[in-house]
């Protein structure tokens, strides 16, 4: 592990106390035993299946990023087994940290062997890309592209609600009881630092959050030979409530649609982000923006 990444770390110590304790005992517990006893616990009081004997994932890239995604839990295939079998793939749980914030620059960065494949990670651009908050480079060779896929990992911050893995989940015994301890976990790490965007990813959040959806929104989309799509795609605004107050964030219910023209769909997202009057403002400022010189658009 680099110097620099060292200090990011004892940055993320101060002000992600919480997550990384939680992330500090199950690792230490599967370690140890073989087993983390929460996730067995949950699996049992849900119904579910959730890998108890796998690394949790409890984020990967920037703590600090002012994108934040937030995904229901990690896509694993399910192992049954009644303690892990094999040696982790990492040696510490600082390892284990510093794998998850740079997860991108070791599969995609120049020095990765480059052979990991994942259409989820091209999809995450294509919808990353409208926003204008992460440092995308024009794609004119190979490596340009293998950057931008590296930068969509780790220059946004990916929340998962439920740190263990499984083939399939459909949330259906998350009670609000059994929700709240991980519901207050990726809280207290979304209201640690501003946040630009924040957008939980799923359908199946339309279910958890249902009591907090301020606005929904159904619209068709274009598609890339100009034609409307048949079906119709959805989004919703969320006035989430945590600490006494309120965090604005949206929900991407569309974002698992097949065949869904994903940058059209991330446009649309960002055009009814926040509230009535935010989105008002924020098309005045595109228009002050649109209206600028050519000259001045380049060099912001």
């Amino acid at each position: 592990m680099s110097q620099g990444s060292e200090r990011e770390l004892e940055l993320y110590r101060t002000r992600y106390e919480t997550l990384l304790e939680e992330a500090r005992r199950d690792y230490g517990e599967l370690v140890d035993t073989g087993v983390m006893s929460r996730a067995r616990e949950l699996s049992v009081t849900t119904g579910e299946h959730f890998n108890h004997n796998e690394l949790p994932l409890f984020f990967t890239g920037d703590l600090d990023a002012s994108f934040v995604l937030v995904h229901l839990n990690p896509k694993q295939a399910n192992n049954t087994a009644a303690k892990a079998e094999r040696p982790l793939p990492v040696e510490s749980f600082e390892e284990y940290l510093d794998t998850c914030r740079h997860f991108g620059a070791r599969v995609y960065g120049h020095d990765s062997p480059r052979t990991h494949r994942s259409p989820f990670d091209h999809k995450q651009i294509r919808f990353l890309e409208p926003f204008g908050v992460i440092d995308f480079v024009e794609e004119k060779t190979k490596d340009d592209r293998f950057t931008n896929l590296e930068r969509a990992l780790d220059h946004k911050l990916q929340l998962e609600l439920i740190p263990y893995g499984s083939d399939s989940f459909s949330g259906r015994g998350l009670t609000a009881e059994v929700l709240q301890p991980h519901y207050a976990r990726i809280m207290r790490v979304i209201t640690a630092r501003p946040r630009e965007y924040v957008v939980f990813c799923g359908a199946v959040f339309g279910r958890l959050f249902s009591p907090y959806i301020e606005e929904e929104h159904g619209f068709r989309l274009r598609k890339t030979d100009g034609n409307l799509a048949q079906q119709t795609s959805r989004f919703a605004n969320l006035r989430l409530p945590y600490g006494g107050t309120e965090i604005t964030a949206g929900l991407a219910y569309s974002w698992a649609q097949q065949g869904i023209p994903m940058k059209s769909y991330a446009e649309a997202v960002r055009d009814r982000y926040g509230s009535s009057a935010s989105r008002e403002g924020a098309s005045q400022d595109r228009s002050k923006v649109a209206g600028s010189s050519s000259r001045l658009s380049r060099s912001s």
